[in-house]
């Protein structure tokens, strides 16, 4: 017989997957509707009061070094990235690639982390292929959905060719590798900096 306890943790992590899912998807389809740069800009804002709410403040850290890296991603590319005229900029640096990237990749692994369970017990070649299974078809889909309906461009690249079949990423080839490498090496940096699934750690204090 299950006990109550461990019917109410199937339920919450059940409720948690369902919101997880619904807010990634709602964030990705609010950019045809509002503003893209202010739906980034909230989405990321919006992002540690939900981890807190949902008892997942060691997430905060993966959210950081998603952070990181988009910063370090925009002062290597920001002179590659030209939108709107209206969009957000700070110094020059255009806040729409520089959030979305930050949430682009926290909301990957927020995905991934369901089902890493799957593989508990198998290495880092396993998980991040795990996590590139989810990340690429994920980063084409939006970038097509983007380019192609809710005509989001990066004016400063559109002369480039785009990915073929899905005519997204429009870029010089470099950049085109940069973002089709920059999940799994998100993935990659969170072990290096010992980042352990979300869950595990209260697994490990309770079997103490």
């Amino acid at each position: 017989m299950v006990s109550p306890r461990k019917k109410n943790r199937f339920y919450k992590k059940k409720w948690i997957v369902f919101f997880d899912r619904t807010l990634v998807v709602c964030g990705i389809f609010l950019l045809g509707v509002f503003r893209p740069d202010y739906v980034v800009i909230v989405s990321y804002f919006f992002t540690i009061p939900y981890l807190v709410l949902t008892r997942r403040t060691n997430l905060l850290n993966h959210l950081m070094i998603a952070s990181a890296m988009a910063a370090a991603w925009m002062i290597i590319a920001n002179s590659q990235y030209e939108y709107d005229a209206t969009f957000l900029r700070f110094h020059n640096l255009s806040l729409y690639p520089l959030f979305a990237w930050a949430i682009g990749l926290f909301g990957v692994y927020l995905l991934y982390f369901h089902f890493e369970h799957l593989l508990r017990w198998r290495g880092y070649l396993h998980k991040v292929s795990l996590l590139t299974l989810l990340y690429v078809p994920l980063l084409i889909g939006v970038e097509t959905l983007t380019y192609h309906v809710f005509h989001i461009m990066n004016t400063y690249t559109t002369s480039y060719p785009g990915l073929p079949l899905c005519d997204c990423i429009h870029a010089p080839i470099a950049m085109q590798i940069a973002y089709l490498a920059m999940g799994p090496l998100f993935f990659t940096v969170c072990l290096l900096f010992g980042l352990e699934h979300p869950f595990m750690g209260a697994k490990k204090r309770l079997s103490r």
